[in-house]
């Protein structure tokens, strides 16, 4: 479900300044924010599906969150519509919701469930509903992190920070999406292909493992070594060395390197994350 986005080019998905709607009716006092919104999420992948929240870093939509989820009979709803009018982006949109109930925690499970409408392109962009009373079981938490709403609003990344993403998936069905921390940012969600042969040690000494063995169902942070700006973004056909510092492969117990080609870019968004 390709999402490739030209930032000098508007039209549906493209960077823009809009920001989410916030249809809750809840007002936040200074200083505190209640998390319960619309929370418009984009849907991709097939085995397994995931929901991945479009966000902002304004409360109430300043938290980065990926989840694996179960659709049901829903995804046969996306497949048939997929057949009849392409491979362009799905989104969720959810009733509202706190968003904090995602939080994994010790004790209670939190939210398990979310319901909403299916939407063919950009929920809040020319999107078009196609379900609606959708239940989407949440599987488990891939990744769950509060941006920092109080980060300023710089043209200039921060100097030094390095280009992150995280990795999550397993088989054929392997993704990249971009860490959101300080601003300025950009949410970019991307399908890649693990390349065989080349999971060696941080020093470079070769392992054995096959990549077609490695499952991530937690997203594992990883760099490229390169700078954060949205102009060092990996790009479709890179053929890039990722390297996973606090992940250990099954026959090393430190961090590894591999490579890793991008084969699509499933979405990109800048203009709301500037």
């Amino acid at each position: 479900m390709p999402h490739q986005t030209d930032p000098t080019h508007a039209g549906p998905g493209a960077a823009t300044t809009a920001r989410h709607s916030d249809h809750s009716g809840h007002r936040h006092g200074a200083g505190e924010c209640d998390t319960t919104g619309r929370r418009g999420m984009l849907l991709f992948g097939e085995g397994p599906t995931y929901l991945s929240h479009l966000p902002t870093y304004e409360c109430p939509h300043n938290f980065q969150v990926l989840a694996e989820v179960e659709l049901g009979p829903a995804l046969e709803v996306i497949r048939a519509d997929r057949t009849r009018h392409g491979d362009g982006i799905y989104t969720f949109d959810p009733s509202p919701f706190p968003i904090a109930e995602l939080e994994p925690g010790v004790g209670a499970p939190g939210r398990t469930a979310i319901e909403g409408t299916l939407v063919r392109g950009h929920f809040e962009r020319g999107g078009t509903p196609i379900a609606s009373g959708v239940r989407a079981d949440v599987r488990h938490m891939v990744w769950f992190s509060r941006l920092d709403t109080e980060s300023d609003t710089d043209t200039e990344p921060v100097p030094g920070r390095e280009l992150r993403y995280l990795c999550f998936g397993c088989d054929n069905h392997m993704y990249l999406v971009h860490e959101l921390r300080e601003r300025p940012s950009f949410d970019q969600v991307l399908s890649v292909r693990l390349v065989p042969g080349t999971v060696r040690t941080q020093v470079g000494h070769p392992l054995d493992d096959d990549v077609s063995a490695l499952r991530f169902e937690q997203a594992q942070p990883v760099s490229f070594g390169r700078g954060d700006g949205v102009e060092h973004r990996l790009g479709v056909g890179e053929v890039v060395t990722a390297s996973f510092p606090a992940t250990r492969s099954p026959s090393f117990s430190r961090g590894f390197t591999l490579g890793i080609e991008v084969e699509r870019q499933l979405y990109l968004e800048i203009g709301e994350l500037a």
